[in-house]
């Protein structure tokens, strides 16, 4: 299983260039950045890192059609795949914070997703001749990139449903997941090596990634509080992740105190007035990678059980102290799967 981080977004570019180098030295497969209301264009400053850089991937997740049209945002991941000599990757997504700010509404969201993907699929093969594309709801005329030198991008599609695995094993080279656990990821690989009929899936592969926070620190009090500052963004603590390792009853108790987490998140604080420290740290077990350095083997014990789940790659979400964790991860994680 190849290991992929996450950056905290908001960073600079900078920032960015100074994270991805030391994900390089540290052997770590790609770098993603977030695509966030109000944050630096996650293409700009890939493109700065591209570079800086010479083996390690990179992309945006997740990026939507209801956003960015497929032509603006192929014309994006083209040319940072040009400056990164071919490394660049993309997550396509049908929905997302940035298209709720903009008052969007995802109508349509599966065919959307797919013909983003079809089109940018066609864009990254027009080099010797133009792209016509017809879709039910976008339309492309007379696309032809002859400026084109690198192999195409890498195409995820961001799958959290069943509908949207069975899409991205059809049509894309991957899909990513987010925060499932390891019965979910089970249960969605099922799903997309049903979809995937002899002849049928573009990629001969087909990867398989889970973003999944990373809570390790010299100081088990200091991680067992980042987790709990994080917490409610885990799956935003829905029923369908907290059912894979909740009673029905826990997990309708964590639906009626949402408030309360809620709460916490704007606050910043790791206080649940109200909420038993035991289903907290039940929660945090199971959603997040959490410990102190003499945790490491428990926590490859849990990677390796996501690897036999399905995954082929694994996206470790960093926070704090990203430089700390990426050190950490290049340490202990990197060499025990690969």
């Amino acid at each position: 299983m190849q290991v992929d981080v996450f950056i905290p977004p908001g960073l600079s570019a900078q920032q960015t260039i100074e994270l991805g180098r030391l994900a390089e030295r540290n052997g770590i497969r790609a770098l993603w950045c977030y695509n966030y209301i109000a944050d630096p264009d996650p293409f700009i400053n890939l493109s700065w890192l591209a570079r800086e850089t010479q083996r390690l991937r990179m992309g945006p997740v997740a990026i939507s059609p209801f956003q960015m049209h497929p032509l603006i945002m192929a014309n994006s991941l083209l040319t940072l795949n040009e400056l990164s000599g071919g490394r660049a990757e993309i997550v396509v997504g049908g929905g997302g914070a940035v298209m709720t700010a903009m008052g969007l509404q995802p109508k349509r969201k599966l065919r959307a997703v797919r013909e983003c993907v079809e089109f940018l699929r066609a864009a990254a093969d027009s080099k010797e001749q133009a792209v016509n594309y017809s879709g039910q709801l976008y339309t492309v005329r007379n696309y032809r990139a002859e400026w084109l030198t690198q192999p195409p991008p890498a195409l995820l599609i961001g799958a959290n449903g069943p509908q949207m695995a069975s899409l991205a094993a059809r049509i894309a080279d991957g899909m990513m997941m987010s925060d499932f656990t390891v019965p979910m990821v089970e249960e969605m690989a099922r799903i997309a090596s049903d979809a995937r009929a002899p002849g049928d899936a573009v990629a001969p592969a087909f990867r398989i990634s889970n973003f999944f926070a990373w809570h390790v620190k010299a100081d088990r009090a200091q991680a067992r509080d980042e987790a709990r500052r994080y917490l409610v963004l885990r799956g935003i603590l829905q029923p369908q992740y907290l059912l894979s390792f909740l009673s029905q009853e826990e997990t309708d108790f964590v639906q009626q105190r949402m408030p309360v987490f809620w709460q916490a998140w704007r606050q910043q604080t790791g206080e649940f007035p109200g909420v038993p420290d035991e289903l907290i740290d039940r929660l945090i077990d199971n959603l997040t990678l959490t410990g102190d350095l003499s945790d490491i083997d428990r926590l490859i014990g849990e990677l390796r059980r996501f690897a036999a789940a399905g995954l082929t790659e694994i996206a470790l979400g960093l926070h704090d102290d990203p430089a700390e964790g990426i050190r950490q991860i290049g340490r202990h994680i990197v060499p025990a799967l690969q």
